[in-house]
Order: structure tokens, then C-alpha cells, then sequence
């Protein structure tokens, strides 16, 4: 598999990031510019700056993401959400574009990107075909999810970015969540077509 993934493709961003875990540096100049660009991008990515990254499909989801999360949690909580989600996400394109992923990161990359799609597709079907809903089904696919990506979060970016990692799937994971966003003539009913319309509109760019 190439090393385009989701990532690099909503987020066009070029750069290299060197992987944490003891590859050689051979040009150390190099290493500190690589480092500057990710300390950047935890700088000036937020919710506001997001447009200059995503397309408008990927834009609107995190928007309306932030929405719902913003009724369950609180303000702070919800743009702290999306937010790493964000962060994580341009990092890994960084990572990608960089191609600094080995033949056993491909291989993790691989289930992650397919571990993506499958979510995708999954949240696209429940929020299309009434009563189709599975909570115990889609818990299971966050959670293995958030499995196949701690090696790449670990290896490429850092202990605090696995901790963002942890957060978001903290947040996105709990059932009260779920139950209200699928429930059927519930209170958002719109939030989640318009959510599904954007799903499938990446979906169909293949850029999930």
C-alpha cells in the first residue's frame, strides 16, 4: 500500500517527521527543521485554521462533530476534541508525506486505514436505514480503532500525542453519546444526515 493515506490526502500539507523510535538522524539540520514543522502545527491548528487544510466536506464534519459533542460535554471539552483530532490527523499526513513509514508501519497503516473505512461505512449505514443501529457493534470498532492506531501514534509522534489519541476515543466512545446521536426522530436528526452527507462525500473523494 502507498503512503497516501487519509491523512495527507483531506490534508494537504508536505513535511517529514523523523519516527521516535531510534531511527538514524543523517542530516541533523534537517531533524530540526522536520521537528519545527510539527511544533508549528500544534501552533496554528484549531478549529478556526482548519479551513486552510480540509476540504469543505471535511470541514463541515468537524464543525458538526464539535456541535454534538458541545451538547453532551461542554464548550471546552468539545473544541478540545476535535482540536487533537485535528492535530493527530495533519501530523500523520506530515508522517505520510514524508514517507518515513517502514514495511511493518505499512502494515499498520493498512489496518488503520482499513479500520477507518469499515467505521465510516458503519456510522454512514446506521444513520441512513432506520432502526439499523448497533451500540455493543459500533463500541467495538471505536475500540479496535483506537488499537490500531497506538503503534503508528507512538512510533511517529509522541507521548502527549498519544494521550490526544486516548481523549478523543474517550469522548467519542460513551454511550449516552451514541444512543442520542442515532436515535431515531431524536434531537439530531439533521445534525447526523448532514454528518452522513459529508461521511459519504469522503468516502466516495476516497479520501476514507
Amino acid at each position: 500500500m502507498g503512503n497516501d493515506t487519509t491523512a495527507s490526502r483531506i490534508f494537504a500539507h508536505e513535511g517529514k517527521l523523523e519516527c521516535s523510535g531510534g531511527q538514524q538522524e543523517v542530516f541533523k539540520a534537517a531533524t530540526l527543521v522536520q521537528r519545527a514543522q510539527k511544533k508549528l502545527l500544534s501552533k496554528v491548528v484549531s478549529r478556526g485554521a482548519v479551513k486552510h487544510f480540509v476540504s469543505e466536506a471535511a470541514t463541515r464534519l468537524f464543525d458538526n462533530l464539535y456541535t454534538l459533542l458541545k451538547s453532551y460535554y461542554n464548550k471546552s471539552t468539545a473544541e478540545k476534541v476535535v482540536k487533537n483530532i485535528i492535530k493527530l490527523v495533519v501530523k500523520l499526513g506530515v508522517v505520510a508525506r514524508g514517507e518515513q513509514f517502514g514495511a511493518e508501519q505499512q502494515i499498520q497503516l493498512g489496518a488503520v486505514q482499513k479500520q477507518m473505512h469499515q467505521l465510516c461505512l458503519t456510522v454512514i449505514s446506521f444513520g441512513k436505514v432506520t432502526y439499523s443501529y448497533d451500540r455493543s457493534y459500533l463500541l467495538s470498532l471505536l475500540n479496535n480503532t483506537h488499537k490500531k492506531m497506538v503503534p503508528l501514534i507512538t512510533c511517529f509522534l509522541s507521548e502527549k500525542s498519544g494521550r490526544r489519541l486516548d481523549m478523543i476515543f474517550e469522548h467519542l466512545s460513551k454511550e449516552h453519546l451514541l444512543d442520542g446521536l442515532f436515535r431515531v426522530d431524536g434531537e439530531h436528526s439533521t445534525l447526523l444526515a448532514e454528518m452522513v452527507d459529508d461521511l459519504e462525500t469522503l468516502v466516495d473523494n476516497k479520501d476514507l
